[in-house]
């Protein structure tokens, strides 16, 4: 079940007059008190001051700017105009306030603008068509690069926890790379240079409540849906070849999901996992295997190639069912390592010369160093 909605879709979708349900363009107002001109000076100091942080370190500029924008765009899509530019700055300002149950009620709020009011909805089509009324939307996602949300979507925070944590998928997935470091010295050399390791993302995971993790992946997978409809109303109403592009942010979306699913699986109730397992009965059962192949294919292993076949099989069970685990990344290195020769193997695993003929005179194996 996701989490309560933060924002009063219902008033944000109310017309703003029976006679103009629509509003007025706001882009028409120059004047200093311009509504438009306030949450677009807003937005743009907000992503300026974003990027002034990669360089400067933390400034709660960014954060002030954002907050403006909670309390303009609310005001303006109720009482000025009914606007996708507008919605979607709005939807920046919410997942940065409010991670996933934010987006979702961002894009709530941008799927019902779109049902209720696309014919007269603002920004209205210029010389260039349709475009210009769904640019915020293509920005949103990106075209050619990634769009504005996929950075504050990857930097949602997907754990609780106490420091280092609470974590991200952003911060997540640096943990998994350092874990796919073989060396131990350049493993721990890496993880102190982040300041945290996977074992700090377990810890946090740890800390962290079940109902948080069912809240955060309900959230996500209620976003990945409404997200998915905004994207096939678009495309019929804007034609596939000037509808946004969509494939960003799904990708993000699903790359979060998985992450959740993964480092969260011990979180969910057991219902949850009770109802997975029925879902892998029932594709048994459909499969049409019997209880006899299903022996046969669980049987002893004979030969060693039938032993590298299974982990491979293994491995790519856990590339489909767990992205985010080092298990099928370590697996295929194990069968990796396995079909080596021996010299080409202590390369790998001991690239210092002078270690390999240490450990060669210690074992007695032999390696073409000497």
């Amino acid at each position: 079940m996701a989490s309560e909605e933060i924002i009063q879709l219902d008033t944000l979708l109310e017309p703003i007059s029976e006679d103009n349900p629509v509003g007025y363009d706001i882009r028409e107002d120059s004047s200093p008190t311009s509504a438009y001109y306030a949450i677009k000076d807003a937005r743009n100091a907000a992503r300026a001051a974003e990027r002034n942080n990669m360089f400067d370190g933390d400034s709660s500029e960014a954060d002030d700017q954002w907050r403006k924008i909670l309390d303009l765009a609310p005001n303006i899509l109720q009482n000025n105009a009914k606007d996708l530019e507008v919605a979607s700055w709005y939807t920046e300002a919410l997942i940065r306030r409010y991670g996933f149950q934010g987006l979702r009620d961002g894009f709530k709020l941008i799927q019902g603008l779109i049902d209720k009011y696309w014919d007269n909805l603002y920004p209205l089509p210029d010389e260039d068509g349709v475009e210009t009324r769904v640019a915020s939307l293509t920005g949103l996602n990106g075209e050619g690069a990634e769009g504005v949300l996929i950075t504050p979507i990857r930097n949602v925070e997907l754990t609780q926890g106490s420091e280092p944590g609470p974590f991200s998928f952003w911060k997540y997935s640096q943990a998994l790379d350092v874990e796919k470091i073989i060396d131990e010295e350049a493993k721990a050399d890496k993880a102190a240079k982040l300041g945290f390791s996977n074992e700090d993302v377990e810890r946090a995971v740890s800390e962290s409540s079940e109902t948080f993790f069912v809240d955060i992946r309900d959230d996500i997978i209620t976003c990945m849906e409404i997200y998915k409809e905004v994207g096939r109303v678009l495309d019929e109403y804007c034609g596939i070849n000037d509808a946004p592009p969509t494939s960003n942010i799904t990708n993000m979306l699903e790359d979060c999901l998985g992450a959740v699913n993964h480092i969260g699986k011990y979180k969910m109730p057991s219902e949850d996992s009770d109802e997975a397992s029925g879902e892998g009965d029932d594709e048994a059962t459909a499969s049409g295997e019997s209880g006899a192949q299903m022996a046969q294919a669980s049987g002893p292993i004979k030969t060693r190639a039938d032993a590298f076949k299974k982990l491979i099989e293994i491995s790519e069970f856990f590339r489909k069912t767990e992205p985010h685990s080092p298990i099928s990344y370590i697996l295929q290195r194990a069968v990796k390592w396995g079909d080596m020769p021996l010299d080409d193997l202590m390369k790998e695993l001991i690239p210092d010369s002078s270690a390999r003929d240490f450990y060669g005179s210690l074992t007695g194996v032999k390696t073409d160093d000497e």
